[in-house]
């Protein structure tokens, strides 16, 4: 799985988004999400949530015990009406393990079309999930060789053109696949850009993964799935 990654900075609100890629025992792990309120304290908020995701993401074993251990250190930071969005994925050979915590749901792009992931359940923000004693679970996706998930933050949901039409990301990310996840994320970031005049109120990244899965070599029965990252942010 390659992954590619661009952060679109917001004129003029600044906020915290994050995001991060690490290679765990467990499968790699992917953390994106916002820091959204009031507050001026979402750079540090921010921080903090990429800073326990690296501590404990390698050794917790179980990813809604994970978005459970980083609310409980994150909650009791935050500000007044401060909270924190998360979307949380252990990647394997051929599935992706997520749990969504407020954050916008991944695209999944097979073979130039959006596929919904209607059974995925969203669960209160990260920062809030013992609101009404509800606690997450994970879902999983079978992936397949070619199969691309476009993960981002709410700045992609927000991004409205000079007449208010919300950016139709769906349609937009199956349309500009390329065989490179950097130059499909590069062209996506510029249709964006066109599309919204260069204005977001929301800071925004977004993180492409393609699934590669190299050819047999002789005298073996398969090959694992290829992972790698390479951020352009």
């Amino acid at each position: 799985m390659r992954t590619q990654s661009c952060r679109l900075p917001a004129v003029p609100r600044t906020q915290g988004d994050f995001h991060a890629v690490l290679p765990t025992p467990f499968g790699t792990r992917i953390l994106i999400g916002d820091v959204l309120g009031p507050g001026e304290s979402g750079q540090q908020t921010a921080a903090a949530a990429l800073g326990h995701f690296r501590r404990l993401a390698p050794i917790e074993p179980n990813l809604p015990g994970l978005a459970e251990r980083m609310h409980s250190v994150l909650a009791p930071m935050l500000e007044d009406d401060e909270f924190a969005t998360a979307l949380l994925l252990t990647l394997r050979e051929d599935t992706a393990e997520m749990v969504c915590c407020g954050n916008p749901p991944p695209l999944l792009i097979r073979e130039g079309r959006v596929l919904p992931l209607d059974a995925l359940p969203s669960h209160p923000p990260l920062t809030l999930l013992d609101l009404g004693g509800q606690w997450c679970e994970a879902t999983s996706v079978p992936l397949r060789h070619g199969d691309r998930l476009l993960l981002h933050t709410h700045g992609l949901l927000e991004a409205r053109d000079e007449r208010g039409h919300a950016y139709p990301h769906a349609e937009r990310a199956a349309a500009l696949c390329a065989d490179d996840p950097a130059a499909t994320l590069e062209s996506i970031q510029a249709d964006l850009l066109d599309h919204a005049a260069d204005a977001f109120s929301l800071a925004t990244t977004l993180l492409l993964a393609h699934l590669e899965r190299p050819a047999p070599q002789p005298g073996t029965e398969q090959t694992a799935a290829h992972w790698t990252v390479q951020p352009n942010d």
